[in-house]
């Protein structure tokens, strides 16, 4: 297997993400069209995005029924024993973890109980390098954990989010804040209205 094709797994699991809504090209992390986070359309396959750049992204916080697709992105050295859970996306410093939540929250990031930053919660207006992609040092986005174990968790409420991430020592802080003084509850995304 070529090392950016999808497994079959991935293409198995990767199936609900496949939206023209969701998908975004990228290369190096940084998005390969302007207006991404508006109203641009992504009409290739995944396939056809890897063949031409080695990767592609997920746009977080975007609707898929009654629930929004979200992505915790744990950079720290102890991402897969802090997260305990069965699966996750492998990336190159650590690891992402898929989540359809029914209230959107605000994307922050996630850090320790001193406040010290070990990841970001992605939400509306971000993206995540999706699963198949290359990183610039080589390293593949690789589905890791158990066959027929759930790979995204489906949560219906903030509150749910916060027990889980408090469960395992994750707090949150308002994007571009550390510091324990930070710590804060997560927070309802509001969309900003015109004046």
């Amino acid at each position: 297997m070529n090392q950016n094709q999808l497994t079959p797994t991935e293409t198995k699991y990767l199936k609900i993400l496949v939206k023209k809504h969701i998908l975004l090209p990228t290369k190096f992390k940084k998005p390969l069209v302007k207006g991404w986070n508006k109203y641009y359309a992504e009409y290739r396959s995944i396939e056809k995005m890897l063949s031409l750049n080695q990767e592609y992204s997920l746009r977080t916080g975007t609707p898929l029924g009654n629930y929004y697709f979200i992505v915790i992105d744990l950079d720290d050295l102890w991402a897969k024993e802090r997260i305990k859970t069965n699966w996750f996306i492998e990336t190159n410093k650590g690891i992402h973890r898929y989540f359809f939540i029914g209230e959107l929250p605000k994307s922050c990031w996630l850090v320790n109980q001193h406040g010290d930053k070990i990841g970001e919660l992605h939400s509306k207006g971000r993206f995540v390098v999706g699963i198949g992609s290359i990183h610039e040092q080589g390293t593949r986005y690789s589905l890791r954990g158990k066959v027929n174990q759930k790979w995204s968790l489906r949560m219906e409420s903030l509150r749910k989010l916060q027990e889980f991430l408090t469960h395992r020592n994750i707090f949150t802080t308002p994007w571009g804040k550390k510091g324990k003084e930070n710590i804060r509850n997560l927070e309802l995304y509001q969309p900003k209205t015109k004046s």
